[in-house]
Parts: C-alpha cells; structure tokens; sequence
C-alpha cells in the first residue's frame, strides 16, 4: 500500500474512534462486537499474553494484552493518531527513517510501508522482551532492520529498568512517567550507542528520526547533534513532565538551538509550535529551519 491507500484506511479507523456510539455498529461492526466484548468483561487473554489483531496498516498485529499501546491498537487500529498521520504525510518513498524506542513495532512497519522496499527503516529497542515482539511484527519487511542497543549521548553500557509485558512502555533508564511504580522493575544491562557512530554505517542521509524513549530524549539528542547538523531531518519527540522537571521545555531548547523549528500537526494540518514553559503529554515535530510543514 502507498500513503494515499494507508491515510484512507486510517481516516476509516478514525471516523470509528470519532463517532457516536449508535453509529459505530454501523460503521465498523466487527471491531464494534470485539469492543463491546471486552468492555463487558470478555477478556481477549489474560494480561501479559501475546495475541493478534488488525491494525489500520496490518491485517496481523502482535500485540500484549492488558498493555495500554496494545488496547489502543486492538480497539481502534492506531495509536497516537495525530503523529500517526504526520508521519503518513511526510516520509517519501525510498527514504531512511529510525525508531528510537520502537516498543511493538507500530511506527517502523508504518515507515516501512510508505518507504517502500527501497526506503530504510532502523528501529532500537534495548529490552530483550519487548525486542522479541517487534521482530515479530517487522520480519515480514526486509527493509527494516532492528537494533538491540539503546540510542544515548555515548557509547557504552548502562542499567536499564524493565518493568514486564504489561508495562513495557515505561521500560527507562530513570524514572517512569508514573505516577507510582506499577510492579518491582527487573533491572539488565544494556550497550548503548549513538546516533552519530551509527551514522557512520549508513550509505545516505536520514530523512526522520523518531525518539520517544522515556525522558532520555536530551541524551539521545546530544549524541546525534552532526547528524542533526548534516543530514536535517524531520525529528519527533514525546514531551511531557511529570515530575515538573521542566526536562520537556529544555529538550525544546536543545533543538532549537540546533535551529530547528518545533510544529504540531492538529485537525490535518502542521502548525507552529508557541513554546511552553511546562509541557504535558504531547508529541512535537522538529522541522530544519527553512523547511515549512505548513504545505505539507
């Protein structure tokens, strides 16, 4: 499938999530029945399982179950919509994208798809668990190719928390983004590398890069700052304090300083960013500066 095909299929899967309840039978009725399952009780496996569904761009998705990502996907067949249609509007055919923190492998079998077989997908995924999933979501790609480091402002090895199936989106360095820690973390050792060294390996330059990795965003940054300064490509990040750090707005201040500019996409369009002395949960595109979404 080609963007155009991707995009009608996910406004397809919005207009569901979108509507009405008395509409949804009428709009989608398999996924309504599956839904309405699970909200009376009907469990699709016990929480931690490995199971499969239909995403907006896949007819076979594994994902966990009781795993926020996973709900979100085996409900409505996206997740994050607003950056899952930014990403259908501005990666091409034939281009190089990475994955900083590629969880279940959502966005870097989207990448796939638009990139076609020409295009490069890298994704980085240090926890083994989680790692394991994704492989079995991008295998069917050949031009995704995963990586079990975790992308850092050096290279080396550093105590990782990994807090289990069911919480792997919080799997971090530091801290989750939780307001309590849901179970005891296992901690493992994982190798660290850069985007700057992994650079190097490339033959061409990187169109996208996408980091949401658990408030490890700055760290990333720092260590990918001559690739930032060569290639230019389109950057996003996951921001949001919970700890009222002001971690979020600094970060924004790394890449401006790298003369970036940051952009939104709302209501199908990019817009400019107002910068914020706090952030909450949200996802900001980092554009080179003389490049303008606005006509994306």
């Amino acid at each position: 499938m080609d963007a155009p095909q991707l995009l009608k299929g996910f406004q397809a899967c919005r207009r569901y999530r979108q509507a009405p309840a008395w509409q949804k039978p009428w709009i989608d009725p398999r996924r309504f029945l599956r839904n309405q399952l699970m909200r009376f009780g009907v469990s699709p496996g016990q929480p931690g399982n490995l199971r499969t569904v239909a995403a907006f761009h896949l007819p076979e998705f594994t994902v966990v179950s009781g795993e926020g990502v996973s709900q979100e996907i085996s409900s409505y067949g996206f997740f994050e919509p607003d950056l899952t249609e930014a990403f259908l509007r501005l990666i091409k055919p034939g281009q190089v994208a990475i994955d900083i923190g590629m969880h279940l492998g959502y966005y870097a079998t989207l990448f796939a798809l638009v990139a076609g077989e020409q295009g490069q997908v890298h994704g980085f995924e240090p926890t083994p668990s989680t790692r394991e999933i994704a492989k079995r979501n991008t295998d069917r790609f050949p031009q995704i190719q995963v990586h079990p480091f975790a992308v850092w402002s050096s290279i080396g090895t550093l105590r990782f928390q990994d807090f289990g199936l069911q919480w792997m989106a919080f799997n971090s360095f530091g801290k989750p983004k939780l307001g309590a820690e849901p179970v005891k973390p296992n901690e493992i050792e994982v190798q660290t590398t850069t985007l700057d060294r992994f650079r190097e390996s490339l033959d061409r330059p990187v169109a996208l890069v996408k980091i949401d990795a658990e408030s490890a965003e700055r760290e990333i940054v720092a260590g990918g700052t001559s690739l930032l300064k060569t290639d230019r490509p389109i950057v996003t990040v996951e921001v949001g304090d919970s700890d009222g750090s002001g971690s979020s707005r600094a970060l924004v201040g790394d890449l401006v300083a790298l003369e970036y500019v940051p952009w939104e996409f709302r209501t199908g369009r990019f817009l400019r960013h107002e910068l914020r002395a706090e952030y909450t949960y949200d996802n900001l595109i980092f554009a080179p500066g003389q490049r303008d979404l606005s006509a994306v």
